[in-house]
């Protein structure tokens, strides 16, 4: 199983820690940076042959990093030449080959997990689209949100659903299985790049489109201390803070 992280973008939010520096590359007080801990995680899982790192803003310190990084797995960088122009649906989309033949997970860039979420995210199923998910006491305008039909089952992810409607909230990582899910996806991506509306979209829009095609997008819950996103200042502080208290290793 292959691991694809979502690495090419600038991370204005957290301007000016990342002026020169890619937000997965921010620094936590202890030496550790972001990418280094994904990295540790997924390892630790034993669950992947191979780490994928699409990256795109200040890519040259990312590849310097991960020749120093000593893992027992490969890991390699595949450059989006349009991260400037286009979000993260075409950062996928330059990696779309490496989908092909091989199960996959994808995460974003700026997720930090406590050693077992990999393992967590496991599927006995031989075919199967899996968004992770956490249900919060509240939620906030900038969550990835997700709302959910009469029938129980996924029926959006966006950031613009309305407060009311919020049933969970989606952590951005995904698990495809199975050489039909795969497919899917794949085409998916290739089919949504053509439309020049969507080269500026998150890529959980993939997951809308698949389901107004009918199919069905399964779920897996995590608890909300199992992660961490780092999108803005604060949440470098908290970080530090925890790490501090050893609350994250």
């Amino acid at each position: 199983m292959k691991l694809f992280i979502l690495a090419a973008g600038k991370g204005e939010r957290l301007w000016p820690l990342t002026r020169n520096t890619p937000k997965s590359l921010i620094d936590f007080g202890d030496g550790t940076t972001i990418l280094e801990r994904q990295l540790e995680s997924a390892v630790s899982s034993e669950m992947f042959s191979e780490i994928i790192i699409i990256t795109g803003y200040k890519t040259e310190q990312i590849e310097a990093k991960i020749k120093d990084h000593k893992s027992k797995i490969k890991i390699k960088t595949i450059f989006n030449p349009v991260y400037d122009v286009t979000n993260n649906l075409v950062s996928l989309w330059v990696a779309h080959n490496e989908m092909q033949g091989e199960d996959f997970v994808i995460t974003n860039g700026d997720n930090i997990y406590i050693g077992d979420v990999f393992k967590q995210i496991k599927s006995d199923a031989n075919n199967i689209i899996q968004l992770t998910i956490d249900y919060r006491d509240e939620y906030h305008e900038d969550d990835m949100k997700v709302s959910f039909g009469s029938d129980g089952l996924i029926m959006r992810v966006h950031k613009d659903i309305p407060l009311s409607e919020v049933g969970a909230e989606s952590i951005g990582l995904v698990l495809v299985k199975g050489e039909k899910s795969r497919r899917l996806f794949v085409n998916k991506i290739l089919q949504l790049v053509k439309n020049e509306d969507y080269l500026n979209k998150f890529w959980l829009e993939i997951f809308n489109s698949l389901i107004d095609d009918g199919i069905v997008i399964s779920f897996l819950k995590i608890e909300p201390s199992d992660w961490r996103e780092v999108d803005f200042h604060p949440d470098v502080e908290i970080m530090k803070a925890m790490i501090f208290k050893e609350k994250f290793k």
